[in-house]
């Protein structure tokens, strides 16, 4: 059978060809299958999950990458990734919520710093500020503007996309404002104290780019998000979800 023919057997039979059994392709892959389309995924591992996969060495299993999930919330407060898993995927896995947010241990003399930090908005920002008095104000300003762009994401979804620009300018204006600067910048025009930035921006690695570079609505989204819902992990790990996917 040569090539042309091959590629006609899998256009004749799917609708959807999906490269890449990773969280975009297994989500992407799942959602066109629950609305009843034939697909095919490729994946060049021997097993799906790309960065939600694991692998053991010896008497240790280790995580790829993906080591905890950002809007799970509790049963109670479910955020958008418990909704889709559960109402749209009908995933049934066991989340296990991580007990606080991070451990920040600043080791250089003139900056030496141990500060265990809580999940919830209010806790997060009275820990900067006791470790940091005056610094209130400001890191409060800060999450303020984080809750707007995520009303803002929250409207463009309710517009499929096609937001009043009226609307955004009357009811989100801040998040218009940031949306083309750097976390910096927008935290140098909050006057944000130095020390309190220590803390607050702990979670650039999550991203992996400083600072100075990350955009500010990003940022901002996903420090709001593990403020607001908390960080989970996956009872049997990240890859217990991706491999419950590939049996949808």
């Amino acid at each position: 059978m040569n090539t042309q023919e091959k590629e006609q057997i899998i256009i004749d039979t799917y609708n959807v060809v999906v490269i890449g059994a990773g969280n975009g392709g297994l989500a992407a892959a799942t959602q066109l299958a629950l609305n009843g389309k034939k697909i095919i995924l490729f994946e060049q591992h021997n097993l799906p999950g790309g960065f939600a996969s694991s692998f053991v060495r010896g008497r240790f299993e280790f995580e790829t990458s993906l080591h905890e999930f950002a809007s799970i919330g509790p049963p109670s407060n479910r955020g958008s990734v418990r909704k889709l898993f559960e109402d749209r995927f009908g995933l049934d896995v066991e989340f296990v919520a991580v007990p606080e947010a991070y451990r920040l241990i600043l080791t250089d003399p003139s900056e030496k710093l141990d500060v265990t930090m809580p999940f919830g908005v209010e806790n997060f920002i009275e820990a900067i500020e006791k470790q940091f008095p005056g610094s209130r104000d400001s890191v409060t300003k800060l999450f303020d503007i984080a809750k707007e762009i995520r009303d803002a994401f929250r409207y463009f979804g309710a517009t499929r996309g096609n937001p009043d620009q009226g609307v955004l300018m009357k009811e989100y204006p801040n998040f218009l404002k940031t949306a083309a600067y750097s976390t910096k910048e927008v935290e140098d025009a909050l006057n944000i104290p130095e020390d309190a930035r220590k803390i607050l921006n702990a979670y650039w690695s999550y991203i992996g780019l400083p600072i100075d570079r990350v955009n500010f609505t990003i940022f901002a989204s996903m420090v709001l998000g593990y403020m607001e819902y908390g960080a989970y992990i996956l009872k049997n790990r990240s890859h217990e979800y991706t491999t419950v996917l590939t049996l949808k």
